[in-house]
């Protein structure tokens, strides 16, 4: 007999379900003779690239199947959700059934993908096998009628499933099922509804259960294992149902699998290109496809190769204008080169497609950064098309076309070129995209979420049975891991290892736990990823329905993740959501001015200290690169002084290179004393002999001899340290690199052989941690946009970063920005008053101030800045005449009126501490007509009997009006304490405003406490003068005293101390240059009170 219901971990995108990979099938398939391995999931066909895979690499047939999700109408809100098996027959059953599943979520979504009778009918009869899956199937009360319904369409591709579980609700299902099959000439087919492979490993899917708070109560007695023919065969006897006959009968069917045609040849007899390795990639020429309104024609491959060259020679007519004469044949061959390169290899389809899209996305009011992504930079038709403006003849970085694409590289892996898009509007490019493929050519791709270390190790702790503490000691340890990667700088991330948390003896369980690491718990659309193909996605490929956790925004994914893309070869292009390239934009716009090109930019930042001064001082937030602390120090102590250098710096601190960096930083002399290899690494700015690039490696490998077009492939198959490719490559470079050197050089055979060996394991090292040159270049160009506009419109910079960061919820920066302008530029924040437009920030150079948006303040919103704007336009004698129109605003609400009250907005009427009082008492007075004498407030006695007549048991027709003008008038102007107004600022605001500056600098409110680590970490603000420090307290002298936030502490003492990091062998080591904080002594500081002689700061 067959398998074809089980299941995977891929089940539980919907519902908690197994623990099981797909591969644990195919290899107890082979244990156990079977001959056929499905992909078969809840609610889905699964990873069915994967298991098409495994049925090759074990010898297995590969069946295309789905447990659907059923109910009578998918367009009514029903739950009912039954279960159904679809099986794929042939390539066209495949398509039918992910034609009815993506319909299932494209508009018969319910909690579920959810396809119904009406989509049934449409699977051709004779394509696909059709079973009645678990228990599930049968909910419905009237299902009889709907199964002869099925079977009038599916006749004999119609089975009644019958299953071995020893559960009454089983025998009584089988007994019904075996008379349906009598009665209606339905064959019965065992199904075995695994969801691990062996009994022991229950455990595994419990854990999986409990991870997600789920248990199935009706799975007692229920067998979800892959067991052998005899176990199948004796639980079904077990049961007392069916003979030994009819369940053999039941078990021969399953082999009816072995009879289907397969899925790599199509109806009209081709191949199938979906399971093929051959390049998939789409064209506009097919004679379908309308762009402004002109139907593209049908043109064969040569003729699309001639439309690529026509449009570059347009473009580059056009873009020649601008270039110096002289440097007219370098561009031109450059040019020449590139086109016969792309038409060589047939990729002419590709820069279209991109082009017309990134057209068309412009139209509609994208933003696409100016300095483009990565290596495709290092292609100047590309910069001809738009993606960038990028002019890799005028970087001062030396970029290779090759780089990015090569005749070798493409025809020989048939790997396809890979363009990354920036957009600081992603929605609109993929819009635009979906415009000019079609809608059923353009989708985002999937994505998977798995298990996280600490989850899966406590799946393996449950499957083990490992002693309770013993699991909980190694929990505690791997979540001090977790919460240290949480709070790491993104470039720290990659130094923090697990294993330098969890003590040396627990290493090999965290070694056993990583089998379960893989296993999947949930799905998401891909952050960037877009599939296009030219073909129907939803019928060819399938799609599924994903929703954003953060933006609840749903989504279509085609059901091929980023893996399956590169080794099937379809065309996948990234949209990447790039948040500086909205900034860079809005900032331009802010100003009046049009984007500078990258050539400009060049020219501007040469010599212009402001800038690179940007990066020595530290006002770095806000520049692309170095906005992390850890960057910014590096940053203070390198100070770049021009693009080469900044484009070193970024490329030097990833963790790669951690080992070199402090040569680098220190701008130490660096050469192998190789003439011919310094000569190759060193440039005019940037004079040492560090290899950072990958290029760099390129060009010495070129210069042993080898082909320029080969020698990113040969970096990338050195890294893989394959000995049998190596080998013959490390001799190859020695003996090319000897014979140049000895000419170019005149050194001896000997000395020759030495060095040239020697710069082999130099670049060999190197193929490891290389850096991409155009990628480091693209970042410091968009580093030093924002630098540029920094130093030269600090007031537009920081309105619109102040108004980004606002409208993100992200206070801490704003709080951060504000401190750092006036530091910087001497930019004061204005006041949130009322009177004052405080409806976004608004920069006002004249007085060198910003004023603060009341959107940064939690819980209120444009309404409510609007309507007190409005009200700021009329004169009030005083808050109670305001207070009055504020309540006929539906935006303005009690709970928003004392927000702003309590950040001083209406200070100009009194203080705090007096229209808080006020607010208490017209919770008691307003709108009060009469007041019973037993119930008079009896604080208000007086003031009530003023206004208003007596009579023997009420106070009647009371005048709250006057009664409350006049108690405003004579209402004591008392303030709340020094402490409070701070933490009323902290709790409403997300920092503090009030500056003292009278006051001595070692007084600070504590602003956030943090205590992940051994010893806490305090942000403290200096009340005279609005700055903010890091300290760190020794965990010891902290337990003494602790602190909070909220206190007010005098810090009596700190020191400058060497920070402690691991250096490359994974010891802890103490580096004097980058100096932290630590608070050594305080005293905490309150408001003196008669029984107290404490420090006062009033």
């Amino acid at each position: 007999m067959q398998n074809y219901h089980r299941h995977t971990s891929y089940s539980n995108i919907y519902i908690a379900d197994s623990a099981a990979v797909n591969e644990d099938y195919a290899k107890r398939a082979v244990e156990l003779g079977h001959k056929v391995i499905c992909s078969l999931e809840h609610g889905w066909a699964g990873y069915y690239f994967e298991t098409y895979e495994l049925a090759k690499k074990y010898d297995l047939k590969f069946i295309f199947g789905c447990e659907a999700y059923w109910v009578k109408n998918r367009l009514e809100k029903d739950r009912t959700n039954g279960h159904i098996v679809l099986l794929a027959k042939n390539e066209n059953g495949r398509r039918a059934i992910n034609r009815i599943m993506s319909t299932a979520n494209e508009d018969g979504y319910y909690f579920r993908p959810r396809i119904d009778i009406e989509l049934l009918l449409t699977l051709p009869a004779n394509d696909v096998m059709v079973t009645t899956a678990c228990i599930a199937f049968w909910h419905y009360e009237d299902i009889e009628d709907i199964l002869v319904q099925l079977h009038n369409h599916f006749g004999e591709n119609l089975f009644l499933e019958i299953q071995y579980h020893n559960t009454d609700p089983q025998i009584k299902l089988n007994k019904r099922i075996l008379a349906l099959s009598e009665k209606y000439h339905i064959e019965m087919i065992v199904g075995m509804d695994s969801h691990y492979i062996y009994p022991e490993q229950s455990k595994e899917r419990d854990y999986i259960l409990a991870a997600k708070n789920v248990h199935y109560d009706d799975e007692e007695g229920w067998f979800m294992d892959y067991p052998d023919d005899e176990t199948t065969m004796n639980r079904f006897l077990d049961q007392g149902v069916f003979t030994r006959e009819q369940i053999q009968k039941a078990m021969d069917n399953t082999d009816l699998l072995l009879d289907f045609d397969g899925y790599d040849t199509l109806p009209n007899g081709e191949p199938n290109r979906i399971f093929s390795k051959d390049i998939k990639l789409p064209s506009l020429y097919d004679g379908k496809h309308t762009i402004d309104g002109v139907l593209f024609p049908k043109l064969n491959q040569e003729q699309r190769n001639k439309e690529y060259s026509k449009l570059i020679s347009k473009l580059f007519k056009e873009y020649v204008k601008s270039v110096d004469e002289s440097q007219y044949d370098e561009y031109f061959d450059g040019v020449k080169n590139e086109v016969q390169t792309i038409k060589d290899t047939n990729m002419s389809d590709y820069f279209l497609i991109d082009y017309y899209m990134v057209k068309r996305a412009l139209e509609k009011g994208g933003v696409l950064t100016d300095s483009g992504r990565g290596s495709s930079v290092g292609y100047f038709t590309n910069t001809l098309l738009g993606f960038s403006k990028v002019d890799r003849f005028q970087s001062p970085i030396k970029l290779y076309p090759e780089r990015f694409i090569s005749k070798s590289r493409i025809l020989e892996t048939k790997s396809l070129p890979d363009i990354d898009l920036n957009w600081g509007t992603p929605d609109i490019a993929a819009e635009a995209q979906e415009e000019i493929l079609g809608k059923d050519h353009a989708y985002p791709m999937i994505a998977f979420g798995t298990c996280k270390k600490k989850s899966a190790f406590k799946l393996y702790a449950r499957s083990q049975n490992m002693d309770f503490d013993l699991a909980n000691t190694i929990s505690g340890q791997i979540e001090k891991y977790d919460d240290a990667l949480k709070y790491a700088d993104d470039d720290e991330k990659d130094e923090i290892d697990i294993y330098d948390y969890v003590d040396e003896e627990y290493h090999s369980y965290i070694d056993a736990s990583k089998k379960y690491q893989g296993i999947i718990m949930d799905k998401k659309k891909a952050p960037c990823a877009y599939l296009l193909y030219d073909g129907s996605i939803r019928e060819e490929i399938g799609l599924i329905k994903c929703k954003s956790e953060t933006t609840k925004k749903e989504y279509m994914t085609a059901v091929i993740d980023g893996a399956i893309a590169e080794n099937y070869k379809f065309l996948k292009n990234d949209i990447l959501k790039v948040d500086v390239v909205l900034l860079i934009d809005l900032i331009y716009k802010r100003i009046g001015l049009k984007h500078h090109t990258v050539n400009e930019l060049m020219e501007l930042v040469k010599n212009d200290q402001a800038v690179w001064d940007i990066y020595a001082n530290g006002y770095t937030m806000g520049v692309n690169q170095v906005e992390k602390s850890s960057t910014t120090r590096k940053s203070m102590k390198y100070k770049p002084r021009n693009v080469s250098e900044l484009s070193a710096f970024i490329a030097a601190i990833r963790p790669a290179f951690k080992s070199m960096y402090s040569k680098l930083e220190n701008r130490e002399e660096f050469s192998y004393g190789i003439p011919a290899f310094d000569k190759i690494l060193q440039t005019e700015e940037l004079p040492q002999s560090f290899i950072l690039y990958q290029e760099q490696t390129m060009n010495t490998l070129n210069y042993a001899g080898f082909p320029i077009d080969e020698c990113y492939g040969i970096i990338k198959a050195i890294a893989k340290k394959h000995p049998e490719k190596v080998k013959p490559l490390k001799e190859r470079f020695i003996a090319g690199f000897k014979d140049k050197i000895m000419k170019d050089e005149g050194i001896s055979a000997e000395k020759a052989e030495e060095d040239s060996a020697r710069v082999w394991q130099i670049i060999s090292d190197s193929c490891g941690y290389g850096f991409n040159s155009a990628h480091a270049y693209c970042m410091a160009l968009d580093s030093l946009y924002n630098a540029y506009l920094k130093a030269h419109y600090p007031y537009e910079f920081y309105e619109v970063l102040l108004q980004t960061y606002s409208d993100k919820g992200k206070k801490d920066k704003v709080a951060e920005l504000k401190q750092e302008m006036g530091k910087a530029f001497g930019i004061r924040e204005g006041e949130y008053k009322f009177g004052l437009d405080n409806r976004k920030f608004i920069a006002d150079p004249e007085n060198k101030t910003i004023y603060p948006s009341l959107l940064s303040i939690k819980g209120l919103s444009q309404g409510c800045a609007n309507d007190l704007y409005t009200l700021g336009k009329h004169k009030y004698n005083n808050f109670y005449e305001l207070w009055k129109d504020m309540k006929k605003k539906k935006n303005l609400n009690s709970g928003k009126v004392n927000t702003l009250i309590e950040i001083g907005y209406f200070d100009d009427f009194g203080t705090i501490g007096k229209i808080k009082r006020f607010i208490d008492i017209l919770d008691q007075l307003y709108d009060r007509s009469q007041f019973s004498k037993s119930n008079t407030p009896i604080e208000f006695l007086q003031i009530i009997r003023k206004y208003s007549e007596e009579t023997d048991k009420q106070y009647r027709k009371f005048d709250y009006d006057a009664a409350l003008t006049d108690i405003w008038n004579n209402l004591d102007d008392t303030d709340i304490s020094f402490n409070d107004r701070l933490k009323y600022e902290l709790q409403n605001i997300g920092y503090i405003k009030t500056l003292v500056p009278e006051m001595s600098p070692d007084y600070a409110f504590v602003q956030e406490f943090e205590c992940k680590y051994k010893n806490p970490k305090l942000t403290l603000y200096r009340l005279c003068d609005g700055s903010t420090e890091v300290v760190k307290v020794r965990r010891k002298k902290y337990d003494e005293a602790p602190i909070n936030v909220g206190d007010i502490i005098k810090t009596i003492e700190c020191s400058s101390e060497g920070r402690w990091s691991k250096d490359s062998n994974g010891d802890w080591q103490q580096d004097n240059t980058d100096k932290e904080s630590i608070l050594k002594k305080w005293s905490f500081v309150r408001e003196k009170t008669e029984e107290e002689q404490d420090e006062n700061i009033m």
